[in-house]
């Protein structure tokens, strides 16, 4: 039997691809509707249009976003897909739809049954489902996944089929036998971002490092990389430290007179998590990720938690007080507090853990999937 698997973002794609290694009756092929889809590459066939847009899926962001997308045929290219969609029919034995609503609206209305949701966005932490979100689910699958308990519980009243099994994005996160040329000192884990900004977030996130240094805090810094950043041109970005290359998981370092070797890693992030105690990002799926490794997390936007944009007020709902934001020129402080304050460290690495929940999810929801569809 094969199943189609439709998603809506990168972490959405990274979440699914997971899922999909652990199915052992089940093959399954990918539609994502944001962007090129790169995480199923190895795992399974990519079909139907696909294409990156300026706002790289953040379209809710901000109206510039939007307006961008639209300008470069956003809505074209959705209706090629939910045609595409269309001429599928009959040909996969389920749709699973992962990420919010849209992947299940673009099934739904494609005629395309049974389907099942396994939803990545939302939460009762956050944001709750609404009734007409209750009511599409409802009418449209067969079977939901949610992020966490209190979610079904609040699915399962409304009367539909949901149960949590845990959080795929917690799995695959054991260190493994990567030898980190690490120097004794604690760990900073900087998560950069997975998209165009990254290049110019890099800079300021440095900065943040070496002033954090500079106040006498004396740390380790170790950045993850998503599969869509280029390590050199990442480098290129900091012209006063000098770039070394290494390999495929350890690809490379930063140096510079005065600090500790700055690591790029790449497909190690329990290694990375595992030997850092607090995390300073501007990313999705890794600043969650680190939440629920125990790291609490910091970030900044302007205004701080008082003018959050959408995507960050989402994973401020979600994470709680393992997550704080805060005004740029007020990230050091925060970092620094964090390394000296171990039980304010430890408070907020709990909350994260009890977010996110245990390891495992991916495959409890391959073998819940296997058994709806069967």
């Amino acid at each position: 039997m094969r199943v189609l698997l439709v998603s809506n973002g990168a972490g959405e794609d990274a979440i699914a691809t997971r899922v999909a290694g652990h199915f052992e009756r089940l093959e399954a092929d990918a539609l994502p509707l944001v962007g090129l889809g790169q995480a199923y590459r190895e795992r399974c066939p990519v079909v139907g249009p696909v294409r990156q847009f300026a706002s790289e899926g953040l379209v809710r962001e901000s109206a510039g976003n939007l307006f961008g997308d639209l300008g470069q045929g956003l809505l074209a290219h959705h209706f090629r897909q939910w045609r595409f969609l269309r001429s599928l029919r009959g040909r996969y034995s389920a749709v699973v739809a992962v990420g919010d609503l849209f992947p299940v609206i673009m099934a739904g209305l494609a005629g395309l049954r049974p389907l099942i949701f396994v939803g990545t966005a939302k939460s009762v932490w956050q944001h709750a489902y609404s009734r007409l979100e209750l009511w599409l689910l409802g009418w449209f699958t067969r079977a939901c996944l949610t992020r966490d308990e209190p979610t079904a519980e609040q699915l399962r009243a409304a009367g539909l089929t949901a149960e949590w099994v845990g959080n795929a994005m917690m799995d695959e996160l054991s260190a493994t036998d990567l030898e980190l040329p690490l120097v004794g000192l604690p760990g900073l884990a900087i998560f950069p971002g997975s998209r165009e900004a990254t290049y110019q977030d890099f800079p300021r996130l440095m900065q943040c490092y070496q002033d954090l240094v500079g106040s006498g805090c004396q740390v380790q810094a170790l950045v993850g990389l998503a599969s869509t950043i280029d390590p050199e041109r990442l480098a290129a970005t900091c012209p006063d430290w000098t770039y070394r290359p290494e390999g495929s998981r350890l690809v490379g370092r930063l140096e510079r007179q005065g600090f500790a070797p700055v690591l790029f890693c790449r497909g190690a992030l329990g290694d990375l998590l595992a030997s850092c105690q607090v995390a300073l990002g501007q990313a999705g799926t890794a600043n969650e990720q680190a939440a629920g490794a125990g790291l609490p997390v910091v970030a900044w936007a302007e205004g701080g938690e008082a003018r959050l944009g959408w995507y960050r007020s989402r994973q401020k709902g979600l994470l709680g007080d393992a997550l704080k934001v805060v005004e740029p020129e007020a990230v050091v402080d925060e970092l620094r507090t964090l390394f000296l304050d171990a039980d304010e460290r430890q408070r907020r690495g709990r909350i994260g853990r009890q977010r996110m929940g245990p390891p495992g999810g991916a495959q409890r929801m391959a073998q819940a999937i296997e058994r709806i569809v069967e």
